[in-house]
């Protein structure tokens, strides 16, 4: 059955932009990345799920006002946070005005996946607003972008939503594609972690 006709579903039935674009306009911190326990306490494990202490290069998919951009970016020499909502990234890149070695961009996943390559990719939150053709493409594309010996981290809220995929979609189309090895994961109450290595 194909995805019910509303202004924020896209005809391939992915989230459209302008629902976040719309929320942002409305809230400066819509889902309170700022001040909810739940998003600390999953930023942490986040942080502490990376298999290195550093990374080279690192790539953020969904950076939204940069809460998360601005801890990963104590760990990576450079990183690249990509949202689709102009005004999560005003104030991403107002957060991260003084952070060194971050880069803040208006990109649209999978279309404008940047090439890498990359020694760390999250994606965090985001990959539940694609449908599943649309998701694998763009697992096709972090395939290439992500480096021999690099790591994905993916981190999804479990409980639920109307959105086109389920954590679980996400992960286990990830989890399923050849190239990649688990190092890592971790299901809690609200979320599931996996961080994933990309083979030679």
């Amino acid at each position: 059955m194909p995805p019910p006709t509303t202004p924020y579903h896209r005809p391939d039935g992915s989230i459209d932009p302008a629902y976040f674009q719309a929320l942002y306009a409305d809230e400066a911190d819509p889902w309170g990345f700022e001040t909810s326990p739940y998003e600390a306490a999953k930023y942490a494990a986040t942080l502490a799920a990376l298999p290195r202490s550093r990374y080279a290069r690192a790539f953020e998919a969904g950076c939204a006002n940069g809460v998360l951009t601005e801890r990963l970016a104590r760990r990576c020499d450079r990183l690249l946070a990509v949202d689709v909502a102009p005004d999560a990234l005003d104030r991403a890149r107002s957060r991260l005005a003084d952070v060194p070695g971050v880069t803040v961009e208006r990109r649209a996943m999978p279309d404008e996946m940047p090439a890498g390559p990359f020694s760390l990719a999250v994606v965090s939150e985001v990959g539940y607003y694609l449908s599943a053709d649309r998701l694998a493409e763009w697992a096709d594309r972090l395939a290439q972008a992500v480096e021999p010996g690099g790591h994905l981290v993916l981190v999804h809220w479990t409980g639920p939503t109307d959105y086109p995929l389920t954590a679980d979609d996400v992960h286990d189309l990830f989890l399923g594609r050849d190239g990649w090895r688990a190092v890592h994961g971790d299901r809690q109450p609200q979320y599931r972690l996996d961080v994933l290595e990309r083979q030679a």
